[in-house]
């Protein structure tokens, strides 16, 4: 029986070179890696107004991980809550200037990394890369609603 390689290694690596390159280049901008900050923004310069549980399910993060990114981003003047008028509990989400002057910066980096990692391939292999990573996120969302629902079942 062949051995499958554990592709988390490969994913692991990623993600952690891919936050010290992210450190290096907006560390300055006091958004440094992780925590969905580059998430939340650039869901934000799609559409903004929507609530933070818009978001979380937009880009598959959890509402906690989102939570902290909004209050984070709020207080480094990036973003603004306001409450929403058909809903008081929940809180609509906007750019500010300065949220809205970052663009360019943000989309550079993310250009710069993905322009990175991609280097050497064929357009081909680049429109596979994506299709590919969309499936396997799509997979592992399907794995996270079956755990959630497998906790949900346990008895108490």
């Amino acid at each position: 029986m062949q051995k499958i390689p554990y592709i988390g290694k490969w994913i692991s690596g990623l993600y952690r070179i891919g936050q010290s390159f992210f450190d290096h280049h907006l560390g300055i901008y006091s958004l440094g890696s992780g925590n969905g900050y580059y998430a939340c923004l650039t869901f934000l310069y799609q559409q903004e107004g929507v609530t933070q549980d818009t978001i979380s399910k937009h880009v598959a993060i959890d509402k906690t991980t989102i939570a902290r990114a909004i209050m984070k981003l709020e207080s480094l003047g990036y973003i603004e809550r306001h409450v929403d008028r058909l809903d008081r509990r929940a809180n609509q989400v906007y750019l500010t200037e300065k949220g809205r002057s970052f663009q360019p910066i943000l989309e550079s980096a993310l250009t710069n990394w993905t322009t990175s990692l991609t280097r050497g391939f064929t357009p081909e292999e680049i429109e596979m890369t994506y299709i590919l990573l969309e499936k396997m996120t799509q997979n592992a969302l399907l794995i996270k609603e079956n755990l959630n629902s497998q906790e949900k079942s346990l008895p108490k």
